[in-house]
């Protein structure tokens, strides 16, 4: 019924065993239909997938035990999944933004440095490591999590967004050292010494003209940057001021740009507690945690892509502007249509799919090993 949609599949990627992919692909679908990763959860699911509703649960159960097993014995699952995810983005980005979701569990703690790129303006998750404790990385971590991604991943260009903790000296001069710019935020004193060296402070001419960017160059340790400085009211009409380093020479972009970190929270709430529920992912092994977040990642991206297909049509914004629903919250809506049976979502799945098949040249990816 459905073996020529998983033979299309196979046709671009020979390696995988039937049995073996049915089973991931039915496993995105349950991520999807149940929007969670408790196992004991994706069980219920099952039958419906595969129109065997009178089979026992357990047995159900020991088949998603059996594809973690098979998973793991074959390294290039969770490759092929990131692959798949980054090829469904059809047009080229160029940010990224990096922070960090934890929590803990049973004892365990889960913390995960995540990458994500912001596409069309919803940031996707596409590199990560696991910090193992919490509190915010060090130097060292970070640049492990781009050693990583770097081998993987077309980033040589692309500007990073990153909040106040990701800062650091050696850390800056890497990302400039591979190619990449950025925009992150400072603290009130971090580097003032450098940023003061010459000329005068810009501090008090922001405060003077609220909203408007100004910039300074300065140099750290034989390295220049740039230091950006733009004063605003919050709420309650107090000014504040937002302090970057950058190395982009426009303070205007470099402000737009750092608004947008954000929307890696936004990324960070759909995964748990508003979407997938992956505080539920209750598993001790490094490398299922590895696979099951990258099968996540991929039912993450096909929600996005079924959302932004048509969310400004669908749910229009709401009179004093903000939006009616998340692009992913609409896209999960959508995609419930394609999940009352297994044909139904490969059906819609592979129309994705073929975007990474004929593609190539948008991905993401630039290696798969």
């Amino acid at each position: 019924m459905y073996a020529h949609l998983l033979n299309k599949f196979k046709e671009n990627h020979p390696e995988w065993k039937a049995g073996l992919l049915k089973n991931t692909l039915l496993m995105v679908a349950l991520v999807l239909d149940r929007q969670t990763v408790c196992l004991w959860k994706l069980k219920g699911g099952v039958g419906k997938f595969l129109g065997n509703t009178q089979t026992d649960s357990r047995s159900h159960y020991q088949r998603i035990k059996r594809w973690f097993w098979s998973s793991l014995e074959q390294k290039y699952v969770w490759l092929i999944l990131l692959e798949t995810s980054a090829g469904l983005l059809k047009k080229m980005t160029e940010i990224i933004i990096i922070d960090g979701t934890s929590w803990q569990w049973g004892g365990q703690t889960y913390h995960f440095l995540t990458l994500s790129v912001l596409y069309k303006g919803v940031a996707i998750p596409i590199w990560w490591i696991e910090l193992g404790r919490l509190g915010i990385s060090n130097q060292k971590q970070r640049k492990t999590l781009f050693i990583g991604a770097l081998k993987v991943l077309k980033l040589l260009g692309k500007t990073l967004i990153g909040d106040r903790e990701y800062i650091g000296n050696l850390w800056l001069k890497y990302l400039k050292d591979n190619g990449l710019s950025f925009v992150i935020r400072l603290r009130d004193k971090n580097y003032q010494e450098a940023i003061n060296a010459r000329g005068k402070s810009i501090e008090k001419k922001a405060k003077k003209r609220i909203g408007q960017a100004f910039s300074k160059h300065f140099e750290l340790n034989g390295e220049s940057y740039f230091f950006v400085l733009t004063a605003y009211k919050d709420r309650s009409g107090k000014i504040e001021i937002l302090r970057l380093i950058t190395t982009l020479s426009n303070a205007n972009k470099a402000v737009e740009l750092y608004k947008l970190r954000y929307r890696i929270e936004s990324l960070f709430k759909h995964l748990k507690s508003n979407g997938f529920d992956l505080e539920a992912l209750h598993l001790q092994s490094s490398r299922k945690v590895r696979l099951m977040r990258t099968l996540v990642i991929l039912a993450y991206t096909l929600s996005i892509i079924y959302g932004l297909k048509s969310y400004k049509r669908k749910y229009p914004p709401l009179k004093h502007g903000a939006p009616a629903m998340s692009v992913f919250r609409g896209g999960i809506e959508l995609g419930q249509n394609h999940l009352g049976s297994f044909v139904l979502f490969l059906e819609k799945a592979f129309e994705y799919f073929n975007r990474v098949f004929e593609k190539k040249k948008y991905s993401l990816i630039l290696n798969v090993p």
